[in-house]
């Protein structure tokens, strides 16, 4: 007896459509950069029309916020694997700096930058992406509390684990010995050791049962 195949929903479609130019967006933007990526080479990228591009995204600023908020919940599960069965909120905070640079060194976590680094010029991409970059950070600040519990110097100690992290990303694409950047990594986890040790950095109380399954980081 011959199978019927079930036909997609128009939301099927479209979540389909959106994965396939997801993928090719970062591509294009990790190869080309912000400034020569446009809606017509992410298209053609994605192997779809411009039509069903602009039915998608009818602005490259669209299609840009659409990477960081897909990117971010796509970074969330990672986070959550990588933190899964830990506990101890001190060993959480020191693990931040490699795991974050195994997330954010990513293609993904490139493309992410150069949109950042592009909203600098692009108002009409600042205007869009200054809300959701704020709704990241208090996503992440609020998972980060929830789990470890960490004073409100948090935000200041989550922002520059981050964007140490992202800067030494983009120095491994320059660096003569990529794979050098790593030692800087694990010196950050040694410097965070350090904070603890003499008081620089500190704890609240911990949610009681607390797990890493919650923890997220900062975004951008």
């Amino acid at each position: 007896m011959t199978e019927v195949r079930r036909r997609r929903t128009q939301a099927e479609r479209s979540a389909g459509t959106r994965a396939v130019l997801l993928d090719a967006a970062i591509r294009v933007l990790r190869e080309h950069g912000y400034g020569a990526t446009t809606t017509l080479l992410v298209a053609a990228e994605a192997g779809v029309s411009r039509g069903a591009m602009l039915h998608q995204f009818r602005t490259k600023a669209d299609l840009m916020t659409f990477v960081v908020e897909a990117v971010y919940e796509e970074e969330l599960a990672r986070y959550a694997e990588h933190f899964r069965g830990m506990t101890n909120p001190r060993e959480i905070i020191r693990a931040y700096p490699e795991v974050g640079w195994k997330v954010l060194s990513r293609p993904s976590g490139v493309a992410v930058l150069e949109i950042l680094q592009g909203s600098r010029s692009d108002h009409v991409l600042a205007e869009k992406l200054a809300p959701l970059q704020a709704r990241i950070e208090e996503d992440a600040l609020r998972r980060i509390r929830e789990t470890i519990g960490v004073v409100d110097s948090s935000m200041a100690m989550m922002r520059l684990i981050v964007w140490a992290v992202r800067g030494l990303s983009i120095a491994s694409v320059l660096a003569p010995r990529p794979e050098e950047i790593v030692a800087s990594i694990r010196l950050l986890s040694r410097l965070i050791d350090a904070g603890f040790e003499n008081g620089a950095l500190q704890l609240d109380h911990p949610r009681a049962g607390a797990g890493a399954t919650d923890t997220a980081r900062a975004k951008q």
